[in-house]
C-alpha cells in the first residue's frame, strides 16, 4: 500500500525534528540531524539551516510494515503558506505537531482549517513532552475544545469511540468480545472520514512517540489507488537544478512512463521516485507514488492534470526590488522569473515606463528569504522597498470598448462588452460574434489575447479583475491582417471600454479569528470598526471570547503588534486571505498612487486608422466615430 503523509506545525513546534525521528526510525537515514547542529536532512538549503526554520517543502520516501511511504515536510511560517497549501493536494493523511508547552498557536488553527476544508485525515502529535513545563493534558483539552469531539487519545479512548459508532460494535465492546481487527477496520473508516483524529504524546528530540505515531498512521490510513484509468497528477513543487527543471508530483490515478506525452503535448525525459532522502531513476511510476518529472516546462506548481486545482493563496502585498545599476532590468527580470517559476505567487511585474520591477509576497520574512536566495543563487545584492498592498480594479456597470489597428498593410477591429461579475471570479470570456462576421480562428485569437496578460485598470493602474469580456463583433482583412493585429485591437478595445466605464478600486481582506480574555472583547470589537473591518460574530467560551471579523490587509498588518501588546501576548489571532472587496479608502489610495491613465502609452486606449496610404492615431474619446463596423 502506498501512502503520502504531510507533517505540519506552527513555527518551532518541532515539525522538522519529528520528521527526522520518523525517517531515522524507519531506516531512511542513518543518523538523526538536529536544528542546532544545522544538519537536518529535510532542511537542505543553507537559508533554512542558518535560520532554523523550514522555508521550502521537501519530500522523501521510506518503508514501514511492508508499506511504501512518502513524507512531505512543509514550511511552518505563514509567509510560506502557498507552498504548504500546494503540498496538501498530494496527501493521504496529515500530522499536526503541537507544542506541549505553548499549545495551540495561530498557525495550528489555520492549518487545521485548511486540512479540514480538503477533507484530509489528521493526527495530532503533542510534542516537547520531555520538558519540565510541558502540559500535554492541558493541550489535549485545548485541542478537543477547539477542534471537536473527534479529537481523542490514541488507544483505548478511540476504541470506545469506534464502538460507539455502531450498535453491534458497542455491544461487543461492553461484552469484551470486540475483535481488534474489526475495531481497527472501523477506526480506519472513521479516521479517513475525519470522524476520528487521534492524539499522541511524545518528544521528537528524545525520539519518544515517533514509533507510536508510525503505528497509528499505518493502522488507520488506508489507500486504494487504481493504476487503470486516466492519469491524475498533482504538481506541488517546481525546482531547478543547473539547467534542469524538475516537477515534484503526486500521482493519484493511472501511471506514467519515461517518454510519455502529457496532455499539453510535452514529453517526459526522465522520471524519478523517492528512496529515502534521494531520488532514483525509474522507467515507470503509478498511482500513489510521489515522483520527480524532468523535461516539462508548461505546467506550474499548484496545477493538476486530470482534476481541478485548488484556489491558490493570493499575497496581498508587493514590494519594489532595488538592484545594482550594473545589472540590466532584462537580466534581473529573467532571474526573478526563474524564481517565480518555483514560487508562482511572486507574480513578478515589470513597468517598462519606469524600469521598476516588483514582486508579490506574503510578508517581510518571505522578502528576507528572497533577498538571501537572490544573493546565493545569482550573486546579486538586492534590497526591497516598503511592502505595499496589491490593489485591483473592476467595473461597476457594463461598458463597451472598441479597438482598431490599421497602420499601413495591417488591419483588425474588435468590439467588446465588458461587464462586472461576482467577487473572485477573475476574467471570463465569451463570444456573441457571428462566425459570418469573424471566423473562428480570429475569434480564438481574441480569446487568447484577453487572457495572455494582466490588463490595467484606470484608477491606480492596478490589475483588472472580476469582469466578463464579451466579443460582440470583429473584422479582418483578407490580405492585410497579420498575426499581431488582433492582439493590438483586443488590448485597445479592453482599455477603451475601461476608460469609458465606471471603475471601482478593490483591496485584499483577511478573515480573522481573535481569541482573547473576555475583558478584552470590547476593545477588539471597537478596533475592528476602527480598522474598517466587519464584525461577523462573537461567542463566549468560558473565560475567553472568540471574535470573527473581516478586515482590510492594509489595516490589519500594522495592527498585529498593537494586539499582542494590549493582550500581553496572551491573545491569539488566526488570519487567512479572504479575497478582494471594495477599497475602504479609495480616494486616498488613488491620490497617493497618482496614476494617469492617459500618459500610460504602454496601455493605450487610442486606435490606429488608415487614410491616404498612412496610419494615423485617433484619441480614445473619438474612436467610436471612426470604427468600421456599425
Amino acid at each position: 500500500m502506498k501512502k503520502t503523509i504531510g507533517i505540519f506545525a506552527h513555527v518551532d513546534a518541532g515539525k522538522t525534528t519529528l520528521s527526522e525521528a520518523v525517517l531515522y526510525n524507519t531506516g531512511a537515514i542513518r543518523r538523526r540531524g538536529s536544528i542546532e547542529e544545522k544538519n537536518t536532512v529535510m532542511d537542505t538549503a543553507s537559508i533554512e539551516r542558518e535560520r532554523g526554520i523550514t522555508c521550502f517543502s521537501g519530500a522523501c520516501g521510506f518503508k514501514f510494515n511492508n508499506n511504501d511511504y512518502y513524507l512531505i515536510d512543509t514550511p511552518g511560517h505563514t509567509d510560506f503558506l502557498p507552498d504548504t497549501q500546494r503540498c496538501m493536494a498530494a496527501l493521504d493523511c496529515a500530522v499536526i505537531a503541537v507544542s506541549a508547552v505553548e499549545g495551540i498557536e495561530g498557525n495550528t488553527e489555520l492549518l487545521w482549517d485548511m486540512l479540514a476544508e480538503r477533507g484530509i485525515p489528521t493526527i495530532f502529535f503533542i510534542n516537547k513532552c520531555d520538558r519540565d513545563i510541558a502540559e500535554p493534558n492541558r493541550v489535549f483539552a485545548e485541542l478537543k475544545e477547539r477542534f471537536g469531539k473527534a479529537v481523542l487519545w490514541q488507544g483505548e479512548d478511540y476504541l470506545e469511540a469506534v464502538a460507539a459508532s455502531d450498535e453491534a460494535l458497542m455491544e461487543k465492546y461492553f461484552n469484551g468480545v470486540l475483535p481488534l481487527d474489526e475495531a481497527e477496520k472501523n477506526a480506519a473508516e472513521l479516521f479517513m472520514h475525519r470522524e476520528l483524529c487521534p492524539c499522541i504524546c511524545g518528544s521528537a528530540v528524545t525520539n519518544q512517540g515517533a514509533d507510536e505515531l508510525l503505528e497509528c498512521i499505518d493502522a488507520l490510513c488506508k489507500t486504494d489507488y487504481r493504476i487503470q484509468g486516466e492519469l491524475v497528477l498533482q504538481i506541488f513543487k517546481v525546482r531547478h537544478e543547473k539547467d534542469k527543471r524538475i516537477m515534484l508530483c503526486h500521482i493519484s490515478g493511472g501511471e506514467i512512463s519515461v517518454r510519455d506525452t502529457l496532455p499539453n503535448g510535452e514529453r517526459i525525459s526522465e522520471l524519478r521516485v523517492f528512496d529515502g532522502t534521494k531520488s532514483v531513476s525509474v522507467q515507470k511510476a503509478s498511482a500513489g507514488d510521489v515522483v520527480e518529472i524532468y523535461g516539462i516546462t508548461g505546467y506550474r506548481a499548484g496545477e493538476c492534470i486530470g482534476m481541478s486545482s485548488d484556489e491558490p493563496c493570493v499575497p496581498g502585498l508587493s514590494a519594489r526590488i532595488i538592484y545594482p545599476e550594473s545589472i540590466t532590468s532584462k537580466d534581473m527580470l529573467t532571474k526573478l522569473q526563474l524564481l517565480e517559476d518555483e514560487e508562482p505567487i511572486l507574480a513578478v511585474r515589470y513597468e517598462s515606463a519606469t524600469g521598476e520591477i516588483s514582486v508579490s509576497v506574503m510578508g517581510r520574512i518571505e522578502l528576507e528569504i528572497l533577498q538571501q536566495r537572490i544573493a546565493e543563487r545569482f550573486d546579486i545584492d538586492v534590497r526591497f522597498g516598503d511592502c505595499d498592498v496589491v490593489y485591483k480594479e473592476t467595473l461597476t456597470e457594463p461598458t463597451v470598448g472598441y479597438g482598431h489597428f490599421e497602420p499601413l498593410r495591417h488591419y483588425s477591429e474588435v468590439h467588446l462588452r465588458i461587464e462586472p461579475t461576482e467577487r473572485g471570479s477573475g476574467i471570463m470570456f465569451e463570444s456573441e460574434c457571428s462566425l459570418n462576421t469573424l471566423t473562428s480562428n480570429y475569434q480564438n485569437l481574441v480569446r487568447t489575447h484577453v487572457f495572455e496578460k494582466e490588463h490595467k485598470g484606470v484608477l491606480a493602474g492596478s490589475t483588472l479583475t472580476d469582469v466578463k469580456i464579451v466579443l460582440l463583433a470583429g473584422a479582418a482583412h483578407e490580405k492585410h491582417t497579420e498575426g499581431g493585429d488582433f492582439r493590438e485591437a483586443t488590448y485597445r478595445a479592453i482599455r477603451h471600454g475601461v476608460m469609458r466605464g465606471a471603475s471601482r478600486l478593490l483591496e485584499p481582506y483577511y478573515k480573522c479569528r481573535f481569541t482573547v480574555d473576555t475583558s478584552h472583547m470590547g476593545r477588539v470589537i471597537s478596533d475592528i470598526t476602527r480598522l474598517s473591518g466587519t464584525l461577523i460574530s462573537s461567542e463566549n467560551e468560558g473565560l475567553k471570547t472568540v471574535i470573527n471579523a473581516r478586515i482590510p490587509i492594509s489595516e490589519f498588518t500594522p495592527y498585529q503588534t498593537e494586539f499582542i501588546s494590549f493582550t500581553g501576548g496572551k491573545g491569539r489571532v488566526v488570519f487567512s486571505y479572504d479575497g478582494y472587496d471594495v477599497c475602504h479608502n479609495e480616494a486616498e489610495v488613488i491620490e497617493r498612487i497618482g496614476y494617469d491613465p492617459e500618459r500610460d502609452t504602454e496601455n493605450t486606449a487610442d486606435s490606429v486608422f488608415c487614410a491616404h496610404g498612412a496610419g494615423f492615431n485617433v484619441p480614445w474619446r473619438e474612436v467610436e466615430k471612426y470604427i468600421h463596423l456599425k
